[in-house]
């Protein structure tokens, strides 16, 4: 399946790579604690098991040592056991000597309670069991049948401790194991985190230095890069020298099919008005019109090549009050005025492409206005506002999308082409602005019409 089968309204690729790096890092950080938590658990218990069997196998065999005069009658212990618990009533240690028949000699901790014995058990063998004590203690047992020389009874040595000591170190180095994992995971999910923005910043130092380039700070991406990340900013810097490459052949395209009809045209106007008669007049208004699109049409094309440039910035302010002078002399019975209150605004595009948006409206204002034009522009957001008011008739509602019409003219008394508004519309959608208009509520005679011209502002 290549990249273009894949439907856009997926959300394969979306999110932040960060998220997406550190989300894998913690899964498996948290995946690899817990088994080993639990792998770890598993061998201590089974340590802590084995070490309880060997005690158990010392304490036997310390049992059958102290042993003397065993015989069916009597049992004597040359010395007590060693461990004092064997004493005290209940206390989870226990011993006990037994041969079927005979009643059970044990020691003093069991007091009363004897313990089972498997009476069944062959001699000479060992059997590690699990058994209930007294008090419903659970006692981990180990028995041994033997014989005493010179007698064939078969004596049942038994030992017995709770296994209450082994929970309980088992439960202590759970916690501690918890904790330390616990620890152990949240540094490393830190250092995963680290690694991951450490190793990411080139990118956001990739998208500081196209804003440069966006904005005209500087005119290629720098070459500091890491290894890895070089041969992505050395072919974005390629691509910025392609495409300055078609900007300037585009323009040179322009400028000469420009020259290559403009002759030809100004030729038939000329032989046109000359040479009078029935195919005169309808001569010269089809070159008037192939000279007024075509004007339009290079103008667009010109534009288009300027806005796929990435940098570029103007100032506008002087280019409106340049373009107010020449409109106050022209129309020198209306006042045409512009209001900044920051001298510094700036259209993120060519300054020729915004005098020719501005110029057109101030113009048309001019021509449609009783008396005053105003002219306000301030920057909202990332974008630059400029609103040109008049105080004339205005335009109804139900056709003022009708004037961005190519050739569209609602009054065929007032001089024009009617391709004005039609070019500042395609102007302004290129560099991804709008058009707007609406009624001049602050006009003093409240007729007029507000046009609302929005492009991106640096």
């Amino acid at each position: 399946m290549s990249l273009t089968d894949v439907h856009p309204g997926t959300k394969m690729g979306k999110g932040p790579l960060w998220v997406r790096l550190v989300s894998i890092s913690v899964i498996w950080i948290a995946l690899t604690l817990v088994v080993a938590g639990v792998l770890l658990s598993l061998v201590f218990r089974d340590t802590l098991e084995r070490n309880f069997d060997q005690r158990l196998s010392s304490l036997l065999d310390d049992l059958i040592g102290v042993s003397s005069n065993v015989s069916a009658t009597d049992i004597d212990l040359e010395r007590p056991m060693s461990d004092p618990r064997f004493d005290q009533p209940y206390s989870g240690w226990y011993w006990q000597i037994s041969a079927e028949g005979i009643p059970p000699y044990r020691s003093r901790s069991l007091w009363d309670v004897d313990l089972d014995v498997d009476f069944d058990a062959p001699v000479g063998s060992v059997v590690y069991s699990y058994t209930t004590g007294p008090e419903d203690q659970q006692l981990r047992l180990l028995a041994r049948a033997i014989t005493i020389p010179e007698s064939d009874i078969v004596y049942h040595f038994m030992v017995a401790v709770d296994t209450n000591e082994i929970e309980e170190q088992a439960v202590r180095f759970d916690n501690i194991l918890l904790v330390g994992l616990s620890v152990l995971g949240v540094g490393l999910i830190a250092a995963s985190l680290l690694q991951v923005f450490l190793g990411l910043k080139p990118l956001g130092h990739i998208k500081e230095s196209l804003g440069k380039v966006r904005t005209g700070e500087v005119d290629y991406l720098p070459t500091d890069f890491p290894k890895e990340i070089q041969p992505l900013a050395n072919e974005l810097n390629a691509l910025l020298d392609h495409n300055n490459e078609i900007v300037v052949r585009s323009r040179t395209q322009v400028g000469n099919l420009a020259h290559a009809l403009k002759t030809p045209i100004a030729i038939l106007r000329n032989e046109a008005r000359m040479n009078a008669g029935p195919m005169s007049d309808t001569v010269t208004r089809q070159t008037e019109n192939m000279h007024k699109y075509v004007e339009h049409y290079l103008r667009r094309a010109r534009v288009s090549a300027n806005t796929r440039s990435l940098s570029g910035h103007s100032a506008i302010v002087p280019a409106l009050n340049n373009i107010a002078r020449a409109l106050n002399k022209l129309y020198k019975d209306k006042n045409i005025i512009v209001i900044a209150n920051d001298q510094e605004l700036t259209f993120k595009g060519d300054v020729n492409d915004f005098e020719e948006m501005a110029g057109n409206l101030m113009e048309n204002a001019a021509k449609w206005a009783t008396k005053d034009v105003v002219v306000e522009c301030y920057k909202k957001d990332h974008w630059l506002m400029v609103e040109i008011r008049d105080d004339g008739p205005g335009i109804e509602k139900n056709a003022r999308e009708a004037v961005f019409a190519r050739g569209e003219r609602l009054d065929e008394k007032i001089p024009g082409s009617g391709l004005g508004l039609s070019i500042v519309k395609d102007l302004s959608r290129l560099y991804g602005g709008e058009i707007m208009l609406a009624d001049n509520n602050l006009s003093a005679t409240k007729s007029g019409l507000l046009v609302t011209l929005k492009l991106p502002s640096v």
